[in-house]
């Protein structure tokens, strides 16, 4: 080989180092590309891990919250959950005053969370929604009669029934009738004030069921399964109406906890649980008809003509050691039944949210 050609290939070393440096080069690009892309599927990742944490969190906040039956919609947001917020909304798919059936709702929590890095200015923030299938359970009421009572009672003449025979009939909206209670329940079976036992219908039969012994020291009170301490705190059947407000004849038709502090004198008849923490006056004239269940903490005094289909317990304060007086139904023409409907219907409002069982999902659509 001559010496002019080795000369020649000398000048082959800068285009080789320059190809090297450029594999390198397009080498470390691809190499910080994919780290880049792990760490954006990574922190994404992660932020869909919060996002359902936080929608969760949400759907469990509303849970715990809920110390009533819930309307038809509602619509709450939280901004204090640990990594952002949650809202969540409550429709309901079902409702229950008029079927008797639990009311069945879908509650969905749609969780933003606001605590990630973002690798990309225009990334937005990560939702996440779960839902889950809902329905109100009535709280189990027990009852001792249609008309139960802890002081005694007394009943003039014998225009009255008191029955625990259910006056609901069997309907597409109304399970009833049901198994017959005692007409009347009173502590040691005590009817030494009632003109005419034959007109106490139920089982026993003319007779009054006894509930135990008389008095605070008695074991009467115990029988009746009502925390009478809470319902005047107010933890127990929370109220819809306070008095003085008095709910409407359309407002009576949600079956309302209406409550009174104090004494009350009825103004008008009405449906769904009065609560009354004094004594009750059931004035006879114009006739006044409660459909559902009256709670006394007193004594109740009826003049006249009146109709209770539901159910009705007096001298409740027993319950809390003040002695009460004599319940007095006076003369006039009373009615006074069990009906289980009724009750049921008041006591729709009074209950607990529980989820369906596999009612839950976390692929719910939200838009």
């Amino acid at each position: 080989m001559s010496v002019s050609a080795r000369l020649n290939r000398r000048g082959a070393t800068l285009p080789l180092t320059i190809l090297l440096l450029s594999l390198m080069g397009v080498a470390v690009a691809i190499s910080y590309n994919r780290v880049s892309s792990e760490r954006r599927i990574t922190g994404d990742g992660r932020a869909q891990l919060g996002a359902f944490a936080v929608a969760q969190s949400g759907l469990n906040r509303y849970l715990s919250l809920v110390n009533g039956k819930p309307a038809a919609s509602v619509t709450v947001t939280y901004n204090d959950l640990p990594g952002g917020t949650a809202q969540v909304d409550l429709r309901q798919v079902r409702e229950s005053t008029t079927t008797l059936l639990p009311a069945v709702y879908i509650i969905t929590s749609r969780g933003t969370y606001t605590a990630s890095k973002n690798y990309d200015a225009l990334a937005p923030a990560a939702e996440r929604t779960v839902a889950t299938y809902a329905q109100w359970v009535p709280t189990p009421f027990d009852l001792n009669g249609a008309f139960t009572s802890l002081n005694q009672v007394e009943i003039n003449g014998n225009s009255f029934t008191v029955s625990g025979v259910d006056r609901s009939t069997a309907s597409a909206t109304c399970p009833g009738p049901r198994a017959t209670i005692p007409g009347l329940a009173t502590p040691d079976g005590d009817i030494s004030l009632i003109d005419f036992p034959n007109n106490i219908n139920g089982n026993p039969d003319n007779t009054a069921d006894n509930i135990g012994t008389s008095g605070v020291a008695g074991t009467a009170k115990d029988e009746v399964n009502i925390d009478w301490a809470a319902v005047l705190a107010g933890t127990a059947f929370p109220a819809d109406y306070v008095a003085p407000t008095w709910p409407t004849a359309t407002q009576f038709n949600d079956w309302p906890v209406t409550r009174v502090n104090g004494d009350l004198t009825l103004p008008t008849g009405g449906k769904g649980i009065l609560v009354v923490t004094g004594n009750l006056t059931w004035n006879g004239s114009p006739l006044k008809t409660w459909e559902g269940l009256i709670l006394v903490g007193g004594v109740l005094t009826a003049n006249g003509q009146g109709n209770i289909y539901g159910a009705l317990v007096t001298g409740l304060n027993v319950k809390i050691g003040t002695p009460v007086g004599v319940t007095d139904v006076g003369n006039g023409t009373k009615d006074y039944r069990y009906d289980s409907c009724a009750i049921a219907r008041a006591l729709g409002h009074i209950g607990s949210i529980q989820r369906v069982r596999n009612g839950w999902t976390d692929n719910w659509s939200s838009y």
